[in-house]
């Protein structure tokens, strides 16, 4: 996949999407699912411009396949591809700075016992300035406390 031109200025209106928000979406059994599919809709109708990381991509292609099989794995790629391609979503690749900063922020923050998905996720809205992210993990909840313009939706906790 490739990555479309980071615009600092569209990134501040952006949506992070984080796996659980994608896993929501894509399963009829998520006790998230109608809420998911609902915010996806309210933020195609506000024209939100969706962001995420390969790290997530890879995650949520490796749990499609073994919860759903192979083809419905390459789908979701498809589907990621095409919304790249239309500019739609932003792809962030990972690089060794944000590793190290992760772990950094494990190190740091250990009262928050974050996973390296977190830790990395927050890395990369904080260095890119976004100010939104859609999940139903609640250890995102510290968020806010790292930036306090940065809002978590839905908030379900």
């Amino acid at each position: 996949m490739n990555m479309n031109n980071l615009d600092e200025t569209n990134l501040q209106q952006a949506v992070y999407l984080d796996q659980s928000a994608l896993m929501a979406f894509m399963n009829p059994q998520d006790p998230y699912y109608a809420k998911a599919r609902t915010m996806f809709l309210d933020l195609d109708d506000l024209d939100r411009k969706l962001i995420t990381t390969n790290y997530v991509i890879f995650d949520t292609h490796q749990w499609l396949r073994n919860k759903f099989g192979f083809q419905q794995a390459q789908f979701f790629l498809e589907t990621m591809e095409q919304a790249v391609q239309k500019g739609t979503l932003t792809l962030i690749s990972g690089c060794s700075e944000f590793e190290q900063e992760s772990k950094r922020l494990l190190v740091d923050c250990p009262d928050l016992q974050l996973s390296l998905t977190e830790a990395i996720t927050a890395v990369v809205m904080i260095t890119y300035q976004i100010k939104r992210i859609f999940t139903f993990n609640p250890s995102y909840s510290f968020l806010p406390k790292l930036d306090s313009s940065i809002k978590v939706m839905p908030s379900v906790w």
